[in-house]
């Protein structure tokens, strides 16, 4: 009898706490950015026929529901308190690592899902045989700077996932670029390529690449300025591991050092605004020091530049590429940008509309082996 009292009340409070949780639900007001994780969260995402026989609408409406779980940020600060108060060196798989660098785990992924995306370049590559097309898949710091992870420490072997991914592409007739031994060079010297609290690579970082990149794509590298405008970002590692290393970072921009620059328009379609500012200066008073570079994801943007060139870029991207970008903006007369974890539209019919000559893929490796929006935008539904 005593038993069945406990799993009765045991019951109704499960049924209370689940009521509670739809209810707030309800009637919370969706939120936008998370200050614990120092990131845009995911919002309802709009519904359409093709969504949904792609699977896309599915998927974002997981990650929006994860996203926005009532009470999210305070079970997210708990589970970073905790394992810190243990005296962890992993807090939400972020490791402490020497330095001062906080490094995230290296993502392993899914074979199967990590198959669909390669067919599906193949099968995008083959749709547009006469556009040349360019992968470049960046390492992350757990990869490059594996010294500064704990003596215990052992992640995954990312340089194997990449190198198979690598080859996979190539046989479907896309060129990559792999910039793992400039990053590497240049960080074994003392070179800072990447945020000691935060997981996107520096804009140096993105400069080397874009001095490798450039010469793939058929392009003569052209000079840049380093300027620093703040010393004091705290990144989406350090909000997401409630580390504290005892140190900032410094966000730096790659100013043209050369004759003959020529401005640039950005048309923001989610906005609808239009600017020829790259960058958001006013950002850095916020949180996310990193929006500098753009401000959030935009799901399309395009910019367009007075150079001779009449070649019309496609750039397929994740937020590794927001501080690349201005790199090229030179060499080519339009750039048409889309993040297809917000881009639900059909990019062959983007192609041919915007009547692309190249498209670049641009992603770094824990983003990409993680999520399958690229599959879920290349594929076409029968």
């Amino acid at each position: 009898m005593d038993n069945k009292g406990y799993y009765k009340k045991a019951g109704i409070c499960f049924i209370v706490m689940v009521a509670a949780i739809v209810l707030l639900s309800l009637f919370s007001k969706d939120r936008s950015f998370s200050d614990t994780e120092n990131r845009a969260l995911q919002q309802f995402p709009g519904f359409s026929i093709s969504q949904y026989m792609e699977g896309r609408f599915e998927k974002r409406m997981e990650s929006y529901a994860d996203d926005q779980f009532p009470g999210r940020d305070l079970f997210v600060k708990i589970k970073s308190a905790a394992d810190v108060t243990a005296g962890g060196l992993e807090a939400n798989g972020v490791y402490k690592g020497r330095d001062g660098y906080l490094i995230e785990d290296v993502t392993k992924p899914d074979r199967k899902s990590l198959s669909r995306t390669e067919k599906a370049l193949a099968d995008f590559k083959a749709r547009h045989s006469n556009v040349d097309m360019y992968f470049l898949l960046a390492p992350t710091a757990g990869n490059i700077m594996s010294d500064k992870l704990p003596r215990s420490v052992r992640v995954a072997d990312q340089d194997a996932y990449m190198d198979q991914f690598f080859k996979s592409v190539q046989a479907g007739g896309i060129n990559t670029i792999d910039v793992r031994s400039e990053l590497r060079k240049a960080a074994d010297k003392g070179t800072q390529v990447y945020y000691r609290t935060d997981h996107h690579w520096t804009t140096t970082g993105a400069y080397l690449a874009y001095q490798k990149a450039a010469p793939t794509m058929g392009l003569t590298p052209r000079k840049y300025r380093k300027a620093v405008v703040s010393k004091d970002f705290r990144g989406t590692l350090a909000s997401k591991s409630g580390f504290s290393n005892g140190k900032n970072d410094a966000i730096s921009l790659y100013l043209p050092d050369y004759d003959g620059y020529k401005q640039s328009v950005i048309f923001y379609d989610d906005t609808q605004t239009r600017t020829t500012k790259f960058y958001r200066f006013g950002n850095l008073k916020k949180k996310d020091q990193y929006t500098v570079f753009g401000g959030s994801n935009h799901p399309k943007y395009t910019i367009k530049t007075p150079v001779e060139s009449k070649e019309r870029l496609l750039i397929v991207k994740d937020s590794y590429a927001n501080c690349f970008i201005p790199f090229l903006t030179q060499d080519y007369f339009e750039i048409v940008v889309v993040d297809p974890r917000y881009y639900f539209e059909n990019i062959d019919d983007l192609m041919d509309s915007e009547g692309i000559t190249k498209v670049l893929f641009l992603y770094n490796s824990d983003t990409f082996f993680g999520d399958d929006s690229l599959a879920l935008a290349l594929e076409q539904v029968e």
